[in-house]
């Protein structure tokens, strides 16, 4: 499995599965988790810490497949930064410049965060044509174009920690807007979309710096559930 993930990973950006989680072990995290305040955080320093608030959890995030990924794929130590509860109604689709200058999660974007990864779970069913994470395949590599542009500029001691998109990024900056942000019509054109949707105990896992958004619900389709999520940040101890 911890080769099927970092497979995922590196070509796509994302990997999505059933089988990380049995049926006891999906309503032992609802048991732990549904009683919490829409986005709840909890800060993590150590990874013991998040046993107070789910073993069931921790234990899941000690599963050989799960860190051997993580430290394969940062190429070092992992650290588990937070854990985030979220209970989310779908919106219906609007404008998508008005979402970038919001700087809402509703646009594309990638996590201003350096190298990061997004452990999701799923605690209820969620429909395709609801607000599932949509993510832009491959959006997690960084083109040739910008790996000649940053390394040539290393060269001189600029940008010596950067790893994320460069074009993008310098052309939002110079037009004043969100700097980490990229229009529908432009990632769409560049990448294939994936929407995220399943059933309960669904895991997706992530690389932040692919473009992705939240999903607003389609024309014409109404849908009052809440998606409810787990979500673990890991990133590199570097």
């Amino acid at each position: 499995m911890k080769d099927l993930i970092l497979n995922e990973i590196i070509n796509n950006g994302i990997f999505i599965t059933n089988q990380l989680l049995n049926e006891a072990e999906k309503n032992s995290l609802k048991k732990d988790f549904l009683n919490k305040k829409n986005k709840e955080l909890f800060k993590i320093n150590e990874e013991e810490e998040i046993k107070k608030f789910s073993e069931t959890l921790f234990n899941f995030l000690q599963q050989d497949s799960i860190k051997n990924f993580l430290r394969e794929y940062f190429g070092s130590e992992i650290k588990c930064t937070n854990v985030l509860f979220s209970r989310v109604k779908p919106e219906t689709k609007v404008d998508d410049i008005e979402q970038i200058e919001k700087g809402s999660v509703l646009g594309f974007h990638n996590d201003d965060s350096g190298k990061q990864v997004k452990i999701n779970i799923l605690l209820s069913d969620l429909s395709e044509k609801s607000n599932g994470l949509e993510y832009a395949i491959s959006s997690h590599k960084i083109s040739f174009l910008d790996k000649l542009i940053i390394n040539f500029l290393k060269s001189f001691g600029f940008y010596k920690n950067w790893n994320k998109h460069f074009i993008n990024y310098q052309i939002n900056k110079i037009k004043g807007q969100k700097v980490n942000f990229m229009n529908e019509k432009s990632v769409k054109k560049k990448f294939k979309i994936l929407k995220v949707h399943g059933k309960s105990g669904l895991i997706y896992i992530f690389d932040t710096n692919g473009f992705h958004r939240q999903g607003s619900l389609e024309s014409g389709f109404h849908d009052s559930n809440e998606r409810e999520l787990i979500t673990i940040y890991f990133n590199s101890q570097k």
